[in-house]
């Protein structure tokens, strides 16, 4: 049987193929007229070079995100860049360049610019042994001062850098560096308050935005690397308040070693108890369903003590014991595996519950948002 006129196979593979051949001209075009590198721009848009390479040469089309930050970084006509060539005239191309560089920078400070500035930070201590935290939970919450910045001589475009003093046991002593730090007018000025009285807590790095995390790369003085993954909360907002980051770093204490955990950041002072916080940072813990180990329990225990005269009889009380000891720790083993070592991952519901910790906390504090 012939296919029919309306198949949409065919006709969607070559006009998928079509589209992307014209793509990746386009994309072509704007690397050149622009003097910049296939790279440079994965870096601009947020994409793996690998990725960028891949629309570049056609062989897959963006998705529609990317074009809605290209037309963000770059004023392109989406319509145009899709269905035609784009052409840059001659005559105009150093003024086109100049003029879309200009905006660029400016869009890039407007979408950074929401970012800026001063943090606290929470997360919990990583020096005790695997199984063998006494800590009560004031005392296992640390404390931090985060500070994202403008690079004040960037070269060839805007770009954004952070640094952190990390360590701190008690909010008096993030509150009080906090209010030295802010009273500083400069990034050089902070950055040189950091060097000379905390370089022994202190991590510096770099500040990247992709099209949907926000990315801080920080390392201590050739001992650690951290990376930490935040999500992208896109807002009317003039700033961004806070969230949860999911973090890969060194953990500290007589052994270091690879750690990976969650912490919080926050424009404002959390007024909320130690508790609350490490719940948050635990992200409430993991749902955990022990319907059937209960009944396990329940059944076994009929077994030796109701049901069974041969067992009540057979079995001593240390014997019973046993029994009913291992059967809970196996299935509290279980329940751990599943639900607690698996993954961990900050869902958008995770987010959300930081966030509105930080509201009430600036509210709490009288700060207008």
């Amino acid at each position: 049987m012939p296919m029919s006129s309306n198949s949409s196979m065919p006709m969607s593979t070559e006009a998928n193929q079509e589209v992307c051949a014209i793509i990746a001209a386009n994309l072509r075009i704007l690397i050149r007229e622009m003097g910049i590198t296939q790279k440079r721009l994965a870096q601009q848009l947020g994409v793996a070079t690998a990725t960028m390479n891949d629309y570049c040469s056609g062989r897959r089309a963006p998705q529609a995100t990317f074009f809605v930050e290209l037309r963000k970084l770059y004023g392109i006509d989406i319509n145009e860049f899709l269905t035609s060539t784009i052409h840059f005239p001659a005559s105009a191309r150093q003024t086109s360049s100049d003029s879309l560089t200009d905006s660029l920078t400016e869009s890039l400070r407007r979408v950074y610019g929401k970012y800026c500035g001063f943090y606290y930070v929470y997360y919990l201590d990583t020096s005790r042994f695997k199984g063998r935290d006494t800590l009560s939970t004031a005392m296992s919450l640390l404390r931090g001062i985060l500070y994202i910045y403008e690079e004040p001589s960037s070269v060839g475009g805007l770009r954004c850098s952070c640094a952190a003093v990390l360590g701190i046991p008690t909010q008096e002593e993030a509150d009080s560096l906090m209010q030295e730090f802010r009273a500083s007018d400069a990034p050089v000025s902070v950055l040189e308050k950091m060097e000379s009285s905390y370089s022994r807590m202190a991590y510096y790095g770099n500040f990247e935005i992709g099209q949907e995390h926000a990315f801080l790369n920080l390392r201590h003085a050739g001992t650690d690397r951290a990376l930490a993954i935040l999500h992208r909360i896109e807002s009317n907002k003039d700033n961004y308040l806070g969230g949860i980051a999911a973090i890969n770093s060194i953990s500290k204490g007589r052994e270091r070693m690879p750690v990976l955990q969650f912490f919080g950041i926050s424009r404002y002072r959390l007024c909320i108890s130690p508790e609350d916080i490490q719940n948050a940072l635990l992200l409430s813990y993991p749902i955990v369903n022990v319907r059937e180990e209960v009944e396990e329990v329940l059944r076994i225990h009929r077994v030796l003590f109701i049901d069974n005269d041969d067992a009540r009889s057979t079995f001593t009380p240390d014997q019973k014991k046993a029994v009913i000891q291992s059967t809970v720790e196996r299935a509290v083993r279980r329940n751990l595996i599943s639900n607690a070592f698996r993954y961990a991952k900050i869902s958008k519901e995770d987010d959300d519950i930081w966030y509105h910790l930080i509201k009430s906390s600036a509210a709490s504090a009288g700060v207008s948002k």
